[in-house]
């Protein structure tokens, strides 16, 4: 489609009281709604700069966007990559559609950084696994129908090689999701607790205990998207039918949308932008102080830096040579968020302590809370350093016993 055919497509087909369901299938079935998705799955083949348009496209036309959340920002491309065409046929389209939300199941109160390690097993019994053990930081686990779930299917491997790779039907008995409130107020993440939960064996993603290698799929994917920001515009609207939104007319999600945007108190950023925080160095009369001139002007100086480390990262992924960018793209995020808290709450001074009755309602305060986000999900910073040394900068990875001891026998 070239500009002007999706723009006649959207006069033809947007319509304010249609319900939200509606909206997503028109989206899914004309290829609009994830371009880049094979024809028939959402998309149309196209290549990532036609996406691009098209979703600026939509934004010009203040649509709702296609889905969004972990199930097509990752865990769509791990089973295009990885799954049968059996499993794409039958994961897939309802996910484009909006009809599911998927979460993903990897992080362990034990297994974080070291996501290798995690203990959740899952044994063999006939044509099913059988589950249990417990994950955490599980974004959006109790409306998901799906979980992207690592299980350890092997313990006498090492603790690599004994993992698989699991869609989980979340809406089952055995499966119990708890949202995590957030020091900023927020329940974003769950904890989920597996008892003896059943897969069966055709919800392999992948190999049996080959589930480490398709798991890079999905982080890999997972540090690229963390740049990505949606145009202004373009609307978003939480998917799945536990949400409650499919049977609404668009007209009045799109207002309440810009009613959540409007609200300070409701505002999850991670940090101050650059802009901002100069006008707070401005009021605050911060910025007669030489030092704190400094500190001002050099953190626009590194809010610059990482703009251009996103559009270099998003420059590479267009020419498939993704790398360890989206390594780079998630630790620059993180190192600007708390140098963002740090230098703003030093030039709130004392204020900074307030919270309900602070200026621009809380906002430096809210990404304040918010400001440690970046450098846990998605892995920490220090596994993202580890990924830059050994795969960019071809440093050799620090010894261990890890990589041939089964995992039984690792230290608990």
């Amino acid at each position: 489609m070239t500009e002007d055919d999706v723009r006649a497509w959207i006069e033809a087909n947007w319509s304010l009281d249609m319900p939200l369901a509606e909206w997503w299938r028109r989206l899914a079935d004309s290829g609009l709604a994830f371009p880049t998705y094979p024809s028939g799955l959402g998309g149309s083949g196209a290549a990532a700069s036609v996406a691009r348009g098209i979703e600026q496209a939509l934004a010009s036309a203040g649509c709702i966007g296609a889905p969004e959340g972990i199930g097509p920002s990752m865990g769509a491309a791990t089973v295009l990559q990885h799954g049968t065409e059996e499993q794409k046929r039958r994961f897939l389209p309802p996910l484009v559609s909006g009809q599911v939300l998927w979460c993903q199941l990897f992080s362990e109160p034990g297994a974080g950084s070291d996501l290798a390690s995690l203990a959740c097993r899952a044994e063999r019994d006939g044509d099913e696994f059988v589950v249990a053990g417990q994950k955490v930081w599980n974004s959006g686990a109790h409306l998901a129908k799906w979980g992207l779930l690592l299980a350890r299917t092997d313990v006498d491997a090492p603790k690599h090689a004994g993992i698989s790779y699991l869609m989980i039907d979340m809406d089952q008995p055995g499966i119990e999701a708890r949202p995590l409130v957030q020091m900023n107020g927020a329940a974003d993440f769950c904890e989920v607790f597996i008892d003896d939960a059943l897969v069966p064996i055709e919800n392999v993603i992948g190999e049996v205990n080959d589930g480490w290698n398709v798991a890079r799929t999905t982080l890999t994917h997972e540090r690229a998207s963390i740049g990505h920001r949606r145009p202004e515009g373009l609307f978003s609207v939480t998917a799945g039918r536990p949400a409650g939104k499919l049977e609404l007319p668009v007209g009045e999600l799109v207002e309440e949308a810009k009613a959540h945007a409007a609200d300070p108190r409701r505002r999850r950023d991670v940090m101050v932008g650059a802009k901002s925080m100069i006008r707070l160095a401005q009021d605050t009369r911060a910025i007669l102080h030489p030092a704190w001139r400094d500190r001002t002007i050099r953190y626009w100086i590194n809010s610059r830096v990482h703009q251009l480390t996103i559009q270099r990262a998003s420059e590479q992924a267009k020419r498939g040579r993704a790398g360890p960018t989206g390594s780079v793209t998630k630790l620059s995020l993180a190192m600007l968020a708390h140098e963002s808290r740090d230098l703003s709450m030093g030039l709130l001074g004392a204020e900074g302590m307030l919270l309900d009755d602070a200026r621009e309602h809380s906002k430096v305060q809210q990404a304040c809370l918010s400001s440690l986000a970046p450098s846990l999900g998605g892995g920490t910073n220090e596994i993202q350093r580890n990924i830059i040394g050994e795969r960019a900068l071809g440093l050799p990875r620090e010894p261990g016993i890890d990589p041939d001891t089964p995992f039984r026998d690792l230290p608990k």
